[in-house]
């Protein structure tokens, strides 16, 4: 990731974390547009508002407790679960804190499912829920279990989304608890660029995709083969296919912003001059001609020529003697710049 400047990450960050609160809650059929998203969570109003409004800052408060958990290594539990659940599912005022239950038993002859909202036929029938409690304590179990660990991170994000999503613990906010619990696993494994990246619109501009690879073309009900798929890969590719476009779109971001925000002197610079005055960033300020000649693969008398037009723009000043040059520093012009002005990221080594 590219040094930038902290307003500019602080921007990038707000705005990522908009874009995932809009696309999330969109997904489930929220109709607010982007910028009304923003207007509905900077009222942040304490009295009930519309249910839209405040589903949208339900998701975005959802999001700063995932940052906040992040910073405490809050571990996964059945708890974390049901607490970011009752964060995205308040209703009113806003004030309830306590964990969300599990859903109970259904009203006899009322078959609880997730229904096309065109034919009103049921899509997904999840399971009973007298096996939720044991079917999440096994979840979590597995989540922690170092079989997943040794997971790469993404699949294992992906893995718990799909099977969180399957279980569907909740009446509802299953499909935004799961995408936030992705995102949470994602972001303690430092696969969040920042914060900067926001999947969620990319499932959004490919709904009926992102639902077929969640099916799989798996039978309707859990307990005939969603309990237990063949190959979750139709899925896994997909997920990660998505965090791929979401990250080369937070590197196009970022080098954008980097160029507005770079310094005028280091766009002067040639190729070989970058690399010179990097060394003398790296090097307490001094460096021979033999170790730049050995960065180059030439011979001592090349450096020697070439430092004459170095010098000549300032990038340089000799050293230590005149007539016969043993080491140079870094021009007065270009002393107060690092290695964040040249786009590397600056470490304590």
């Amino acid at each position: 990731m590219l040094p930038l400047p902290k307003d500019i990450e602080k921007e990038l960050r707000k705005e990522a974390k908009l874009k995932m609160t809009h696309y999330s809650t969109r997904i489930e059929g929220n109709p607010l547009g982007l910028e009304e998203v923003s207007e509905a969570i900077m009222k942040n109003r304490d009295r009930q508002g519309l249910k839209a409004e405040q589903e949208v800052r339900n998701y975005w408060n959802a999001l700063s407790f995932l940052s906040t958990s992040r910073r405490l290594k809050i571990p996964i539990s059945e708890d974390f679960i049901k607490r970011l659940h009752s964060i995205i599912e308040v209703r009113g005022s806003g004030r309830r804190t306590e964990e969300s239950e599990y859903r109970g038993p259904t009203r006899p002859g009322v078959l609880f499912a997730v229904y096309d909202s065109v034919t009103g036929q049921p899509e997904y029938i999840p399971p009973e829920a007298n096996d939720v409690p044991q079917l999440m304590k096994s979840f979590v179990a597995w989540v922690n279990s170092d079989d997943a660990r040794d997971l790469p991170a993404p699949i294992r994000a992906g893995i718990a989304a799909y099977q969180l999503l399957t279980i569907h613990p909740f009446y509802d906010g299953n499909g935004r608890t799961a995408r936030a619990l992705a995102t949470y696993i994602l972001s303690i494994e430092g696969y969040d660029l920042k914060g900067f990246n926001s999947m969620e619109e990319y499932y959004v501009s490919d709904l009926q995709g992102y639902y077929t690879k969640l099916q799989m073309n798996l039978p309707v009900l859990y307990y005939d083969g969603r309990n237990n798929p063949p190959d979750l890969a139709p899925w896994l590719e997909y997920f990660v296919l998505i965090m791929e476009k979401a990250f080369q779109k937070v590197a196009r971001i970022a080098q954008n912003k980097y160029k507005q925000h770079i310094d005028p002197r280091v766009n002067k610079l040639e190729p070989r001059e970058l690399i010179v005055v990097k060394l003398l960033l790296t090097k307490n300020g001094e460096i021979t001609p033999k170790e730049i000649a050995g960065e180059f693969n030439v011979v001592t008398r090349t450096i020697t020529e070439w430092a004459k037009e170095w010098i000549r723009k300032g990038i340089i000043e000799p050293a230590s003697g005149t007539e016969r040059i043993r080491t140079y520093k870094i021009g007065r012009a270009y002393s107060d710049l690092t290695l964040s002005d040249l786009g590397y990221v600056e470490t304590d080594q």
